[in-house]
C-alpha cells in the first residue's frame, strides 16, 4: 500500500534510472501513452486526485519524464499548465501542503524554465518558463539570468534555447553550465518544435547511466 499516494503515482518514482524504468514498463511508446493518459485524467483544479497529484510532492518530477522520452513539448505543456492551475495569488494559493517549501521551490524553478528531477545527477531538465524574465543572484554572488522572446500565456512551447548567447539543443542544462553565472534565453511559440531536444545527445542522462 501507499500513504498519501497510490501505486500509479509512486510507480514513476525512479528518477535515478529512467531508462531502466521505461524498459520495465513496456518501452518508450507505451510509456508516452501511459504518461499522456496520466495527465489527461488530472482534474483542471489540480486538487488531490488519483492521477498527476501536484498537491503531493512525490509526482513533482513526473512532467519532466517526457524530456527523456524525447517528446519535450509535453514537458513544456504540462509544466506551464501546472504553473497556471496549481498556483494563485490568493490566501489559498497552493493546491497542497507547502511541506518545508517544496511547493514554492517547484514553482520558482519552473518560472525560470528548469527543474532538478534527480539532484544527485547535477542535471536540470528544461521546461517552459513561467515568466518573461528572471534575474536571480546566487549564493556565490553570480547571476543566473533567464530571458525570453515572444513570451505569452498562449506561447507555452519552446522554439529555441540559447545558453550564454549560443544556440543550445539539449533538453537539460547542468550545474557546471550555471554555477559561475549564466544567461539562459528561450524563444517561445504557440506551436511545438518537434525537432528540438529529441536527439539522443539532447536527452538528460539517468544517474545510473552516468555512473
Amino acid at each position: 500500500g501507499c500513504i498519501e499516494a497510490n501505486s500509479y503515482q509512486q510507480g514513476w518514482f525512479v528518477p535515478h534510472d529512467v531508462t531502466g524504468m521505461v524498459n520495465l514498463m513496456g518501452g518508450k511508446e507505451k510509456v508516452i501513452a501511459d504518461l499522456t493518459d496520466f495527465f489527461n485524467k488530472t482534474p483542471s483544479n489540480m486538487l488531490w486526485n488519483e492521477y498527476y497529484n501536484h498537491a503531493n510532492e512525490p509526482v513533482h518530477f513526473v512532467p519532466f519524464l517526457f524530456n527523456q522520452l524525447e517528446v519535450p513539448w509535453y514537458t513544456q505543456k504540462w509544466t506551464r499548465y501546472t504553473c497556471e492551475k496549481a498556483y494563485a495569488n490568493k490566501v489559498e494559493g497552493i493546491v497542497g501542503n507547502e511541506d518545508v517549501g517544496q511547493m514554492s521551490a517547484w514553482y520558482i524553478f519552473n518560472t525560470m524554465g528548469f527543474y532538478p528531477t534527480a539532484p544527485s545527477s547535477n542535471v536540470y531538465n528544461l521546461g517552459s518558463p513561467g515568466l518573461a524574465a528572471v534575474d536571480m543572484k546566487m549564493s556565490n554572488g553570480k547571476h543566473l539570468r533567464m530571458t525570453t522572446k515572444n513570451w505569452s500565456a498562449k506561447n507555452v512551447f519552446v522554439k529555441e534555447v540559447y545558453l550564454n548567447g549560443k544556440k543550445y539543443d539539449k533538453s537539460y542544462i547542468t550545474y557546471n553550465d550555471i554555477k559561475d553565472g549564466a544567461d539562459l534565453h528561450f524563444v517561445m511559440s504557440s506551436r511545438p518544435n518537434y525537432k528540438r531536444g529529441v536527439a539522443e545527445r539532447a536527452v538528460p542522462p539517468s544517474v545510473s547511466e552516468k555512473r
